[in-house]
């Protein structure tokens, strides 16, 4: 029996032959050799599993699970579970990783204590540009928090909403017991990073750039729904009740509740605000959004939220009157 990997990197594959040769490559090219490369692929039709499989004898650090298709969360949960790292990574595989990746998180697990990483990423190809919001939350500034605060979650740029470029102890891992909500179409990110966060206790940011995030490719999950904000909004609010809900059950609303409900009155609202949304949807979503508030006792907590909060709970009142 092998002895388990310093990192694993967890790759859900569907249907990306184009550009899965890109994300292998940077995975043999990995200047840290202790990882585990572990793809699994989630029913592809194409010729995704091929590619895969031709890597997999190239290298005997990349291990391929083949299963029927379920959705990105349950590849990465069928990931998790084959996983033997001390660090758990992920790599969306139209994307690729720097050279030194897996030995930069390694180094820096190594320098103290840390639960969670959260590194840098460069956004490929230059043209055409991403919207300035994906430099702001991929720009990571180097700094060390010892202890969980909703301000390292929900103000730090970088801690969401995608954990592809974030590294995570085994450790914590199994002691939340946090895994990838697979209900959920999108925003299943967002999720994770939410739940998993408050049981953290120590938290590196570094500002290397260690991952490549492929902004522009065609008929991503994100493009599609992009073109149709109703349904990427249910989504969000699918989302938010995920959230409330383990919130709730590990304790965390009665220390944090108030920053929660900032956090999902200014997600939601975001979505409130599009022009492309009508007025009777968004009064519809509105009223939804409202009712899991209240059934998640978080009106408890408004007495301690800022004025920019409590103006968001104001504007989502207006939004139910249509």
């Amino acid at each position: 029996m092998k002895n388990p990997a310093k990192i694993s990197v967890i790759i859900p594959v569907y249907n990306v032959g184009e550009y899965l040769p890109f994300a292998m490559q940077s995975c043999i090219d990995q200047t840290l050799r202790d990882v585990e490369f572990i793809c699994v692929n989630d029913g592809s039709t194409d010729n995704s599993l091929e590619i895969l499989r031709k890597y997999e004898q190239l290298d005997e650090r990349i291990i391929v699970i083949d299963k029927e298709n379920g959705g990105v969360s349950s590849a990465r949960n069928a990931g998790l579970k084959h996983a033997s790292g001390k660090w758990i990574m992920f790599l969306d595989p139209d994307d690729y990783l720097s050279e030194e990746a897996c030995e930069r998180v390694w180094i820096e697990s190594e320098e103290g204590a840390t639960d969670i990483i959260i590194f840098g990423t460069d956004i490929v190809p230059k043209q055409p540009k991403a919207p300035e919001w994906y430099y702001y939350a991929l720009t990571v500034p180097t700094k060390r928090y010892y202890e969980f605060s909703p301000y390292i979650l929900f103000k730090e740029p970088s801690a969401k909403p995608f954990i592809w470029h974030q590294a995570y102890s085994r450790e914590l891992i199994e002691k939340s017991g946090v895994m990838f909500e697979e209900s959920l179409k999108l925003g299943e990110d967002q999720a994770f990073l939410i739940c998993i966060y408050p049981h953290a206790q120590r938290f590196a940011f570094i500002e290397d750039k260690l991952y490549n995030y492929r902004f522009a490719r065609n008929n991503s999950a994100m493009q599609i729904l992009r073109k149709d904000p109703s349904k990427k909004m249910k989504q969000h609010l699918n989302v938010v009740e995920k959230i409330f809900v383990h919130w709730n059950e590990n304790g965390f609303s009665n220390k944090y509740g108030s920053d929660l409900l900032s956090w999902a009155l200014d997600f939601i609202m975001i979505d409130l605000e599009r022009d492309e949304i009508t007025i009777e949807a968004k009064t519809v979503f509105a009223r939804k959004l409202f009712e899991l508030i209240e059934f998640h006792g978080l009106t408890t907590y408004l007495e301690n939220m800022d004025t920019i909060g409590l103006s968001a709970y104001d504007m989502l009142k207006k939004a139910m009157k249509g």
